[in-house]
């Protein structure tokens, strides 16, 4: 056997493993109550009774396997990791999880038997691995120490906030590929056309089946001479002159304007504490790098010669 079947064949067994026991987990959570039984007929219908959860003690070890104990501290910790996906909260689904333990074990002790740790490549992955899980960990510790305070989360709010008080418009447009159509149907709308009818048959853009109905937008959601035209508008008017922009010529009319009205902070606070701590990491990276002696080693390039090519229908010289 090749040696790299030798590795794979373990690996695809512990997927195959995984993917089972995990089917068996879920299947668990899915299974159908009990039919109840009949009940004597009584003369008032008698309250349901909520369902108690069943009271159960996982061992320590959960098995013992070829003389290895599994301690239940690992259970703990594959149940964790399975929370939210499928529920370990009945004597069956433990059951499920303490055989996909065992099964995992039986698979590593094999792979122990072949010697699979001593190979370059897997030392190679492993290494990288718990590479990942420490440097994880250190950011999350960090974290968990320098977790965001209401105080910063208000405070950026406010600023930002600040930055979004303005106006909102509500605007229609005509989108066409020259000056002299957008002229023209200004001419007909003067004459007394419908916008909404003009956008439905001239206009090239996509909002043209809505009547060119933009709905509400701030100006930094437009290009500025659009966002600069409509702004320029009073309500109800639509624009004397074309507006050029990279997308072609515009008819606008400004149907309505208000007072922007930012998002609450409950509505920003999860965006707001991701953002922040993403700041704290990447001063926390800045700090580590900036204490440390680092040698980055150039890259050497080496171009790329094309192969010879040999004369086509070249043939041996023939001795004479």
């Amino acid at each position: 056997m090749k040696k790299s079947d030798r590795l794979t064949l373990p690996l695809l067994a512990l997927s195959s493993a995984l993917l089972l026991s995990g089917a068996a987990l879920a299947a668990e959570d899915k299974k159908p109550e009990a039919a109840p039984t009949a009940a004597a007929p009584v003369a008032v219908p008698a309250k349901p009774v909520a369902a108690q959860p069943v009271a159960f003690t996982v061992p320590d070890p959960v098995a013992v396997v070829n003389g290895k104990p599994i301690p239940k501290a690992m259970f703990d910790q594959y149940a964790q990791q399975l929370r939210g996906r499928t529920k370990v909260d009945s004597p069956e689904s433990s059951k499920a999880l303490v055989d996909q333990l065992i099964m995992e074990t039986l698979l590593l002790q094999e792979a122990a038997k072949q010697k699979l740790a001593d190979d370059p490549q897997i030392k190679l992955q492993l290494e990288m691995m718990q590479d990942n899980l420490l440097a994880g960990s250190v950011v999350r510790k960090m974290l968990s120490e320098n977790a965001p305070s209401e105080e910063a989360i208000k405070k950026e709010y406010d600023t930002a906030v600040a930055a979004m008080k303005g106006k909102e418009y509500k605007a229609s447009h005509i989108l066409v590929d020259s000056e002299a159509k957008a002229k023209e149907i200004i001419e007909e709308l003067n004459k007394g056309a419908k916008f909404s009818e003009l956008a439905k048959t001239k206009s090239s853009d996509s909002s043209a089946a809505n009547g060119g109905d933009l709905g509400w937008f701030a100006p930094s959601m437009m290009v500025p001479p659009f966002a600069q035209a409509a702004a320029k508008l009073e309500k109800g008017k639509y624009s004397e002159q074309p507006v050029q922009t990279q997308f072609g010529w515009h008819v606008i009319l400004l149907e309505d304007t208000r007072d922007a009205t930012p998002p609450s902070l409950e509505e920003l606070k999860p965006q707001i504490a991701q953002m922040l701590q993403s700041k704290v990491v990447n001063d926390y990276l800045e700090k580590l790098k900036s204490g440390a002696k680092i040698e980055v080693k150039e890259i050497q390039i080496v171009e790329a010669k094309p192969a010879p090519t040999a004369a086509k229908d070249s043939k041996p010289e023939e001795k004479k």
